[in-house]
């Protein structure tokens, strides 16, 4: 009986040690993941940035604007350069000087610094979106969503983690933001990331307005992550952000006056580096609107594309911008109102009372698809005929709309507003959300003080694409299945790849 027991107790000290030493390995194949997971997304984002170099490989300078500013930028010094911008046609100084840089380095610079843009952009709207989340980014993110998968694995699987799937988790959301360039107009995405002047002005700017938002996203989302050293980089994007772009210049403001009055509604200090970041953001800001050229340039452009811009009537302004901002959703933006509509259909799956809701979304995104049969009777509404690099004499007006027409302007304001209801039913009356999605709509809408809001071209939308498919982000990182993230991940995707196979054989029959 004495050696049974030694025996026992000789196996059972066994066993503990052999179930302590696959705890070890099991914690050190967890951290193991984890850092494979990260290295995984940034092995997609350098690809993604190699794709797009490869791609810019090809693009040259633009007989326009390029070759304007390859002249004067390297025929001037630097410092005269700025004044006689300033003081004849512009007060967006900080894209003026990149511009400058950029032209005076050559195309080869630009290609790789455009293509880290386009890369760094996605990279800063996931970042935000997991900061909107609560966590401090993506990697916080990766390694929660990983906790979740060693518990399944250890209880169904013995501990065993399915590689493939974890390579998907990994790269999901990052497929999703980068199929947001297919979601777009080839024309938007064209004038706004692979046009030289046009990278600078947008991509590159739009880029620091996100990154600028870092800050203030950690302190009013509560991640725990706020630190004065942030500003090392916030400070500079903010002042790129608000000196280049009005658009972006009005976003970046509006969200850090809106993020402010949230901390002091919520009685929370806020650090004198936010309010430092605040006002250099609107200083910068200012001294864009006061350019004595701003006044030269609106006056040339007025003579050059819009001559009876003045003569405008209060009432037929209006209606122009209205109807311009519609068939800017029904045509160039589509995709995105489409994404939007698919996930709240997934999001109220389980909801009893959502049945009209789902109905809905279900007939807009129909509906929305029609173009790409090649049916444009809900999309038409009647500036078609606009050539945006011709003077524009005959204005549009509500009497030269036809019958099909003013269907097209009416669907189109009802899937705007269901879409906003249906926003704010999905995401529980968040008012953050909906403030980006109205947002969306303003930094469209200021374009009726330009008398450029056809000429402009489609690169205008590129702001409003961003927010929403920030917005679409959100939606996904809300679905309470695994099942449903991957499938609308791949159907946007697969959508994206529609939506540009569609417009490039277009411009291949133009050509």
């Amino acid at each position: 009986m004495a050696i049974q027991e030694i025996l026992l107790d000789f196996l059972e000290e066994k066993k503990d040690i052999k179930g302590f030493i696959n705890i070890i390995d099991m914690s050190a194949d967890k951290e193991k993941s984890k850092t494979n997971q990260k290295k995984i997304v940034w092995i997609f984002w350098a690809f993604m940035a190699i794709a797009i170099f490869l791609i810019l490989n090809q693009m040259g300078y633009s007989d326009g604007d390029d070759t304007y500013f390859y002249h004067y930028s390297t025929t001037m010094g630097f410092f005269e350069y700025l004044s006689w911008r300033y003081q004849t046609w512009v007060g967006r100084m900080a894209a003026e000087a990149i511009v400058y840089i950029t032209f005076n380095l050559g195309l080869g610079f630009w290609r790789v610094a455009d293509a880290v843009m386009m890369v760094l952009l996605p990279i800063g709207i996931l970042r935000l979106g997991c900061k909107v989340a609560g966590y401090t980014g993506y990697t916080a993110l990766l390694n929660e969503n990983q906790e979740r998968v060693d518990v399944g694995t250890e209880q169904h699987n013995s501990g065993e983690l399915n590689v493939w799937r974890n390579l998907w988790k990994s790269v999901r959301y990052p497929v999703l933001l980068a199929s947001g360039y297919l979601l777009m107009s080839v024309m938007t995405l064209g004038y706004s990331a692979v046009w030289v002047n046009g990278s600078i002005f947008y991509t590159w700017t739009f880029t620091a307005g996100v990154w600028a938002m870092m800050p203030l996203a950690d302190l009013v989302f509560d991640t725990g992550a706020f630190s004065n050293r942030q500003l090392i980089y916030a400070l500079p994007c903010s002042v790129i952000a608000a000196m280049s772009i009005e658009q972006m210049g009005a976003v970046l403001l509006a969200f850090e006056g809106l993020s402010i009055l949230s901390l002091l509604l919520q009685k929370k200090r806020i650090p004198v580096a936010i309010w430092i970041q605040t006002v250099i953001t609107f200083a910068a800001f200012v001294i864009l609107f006061m350019a004595p050229g701003n006044d030269v340039r609106v006056a040339s452009e007025i003579a050059t594309w819009m001559p009876g811009y003045k003569e405008l009537s209060v009432g037929n302004h209006l209606f122009m911008t209205i109807q311009w901002m519609l068939s800017s959703f029904a045509n160039e933006g589509k995709a995105f109102f489409i994404a939007i509509w698919a996930a709240g259909f997934l999001l109220l799956v389980k909801s009893k009372k959502a049945k009209v809701y789902q109905s809905l979304a279900v007939v807009f995104s129909v509906v929305a698809l029609l173009p790409y049969a090649g049916i444009s009777f809900f999309s038409e509404m009647g500036i078609g005929y606009i050539d945006i690099e011709q003077c524009l004499t005959e204005l549009p007006t509500w009497q030269t709309m036809t019958t099909q027409n003013r269907i097209a302007f009416f669907w189109w304001i009802a899937a705007v507003l269901f879409t906003l209801v249906l926003l704010w039913k999905v995401t529980g009356h968040s008012v953050f959300i909906s403030m980006v999605f109205l947002g969306g709509i303003a930094s469209e809408a200021v374009l009726h003080f330009s008398p450029t809001i056809y000429a402009s071209g489609a690169r205008v939308y590129y702001l409003t694409d961003l927010m929403y498919l920030f917005i679409i982000l959100w939606m996904v990182m809300r679905m309470d299945s695994e099942k449903k993230k991957n499938l609308f991940i791949a159907g946007a995707a697969a959508l994206g790849v529609i939506n540009f196979l569609s417009q490039y054989s277009i411009m291949l029959l133009k050509l």
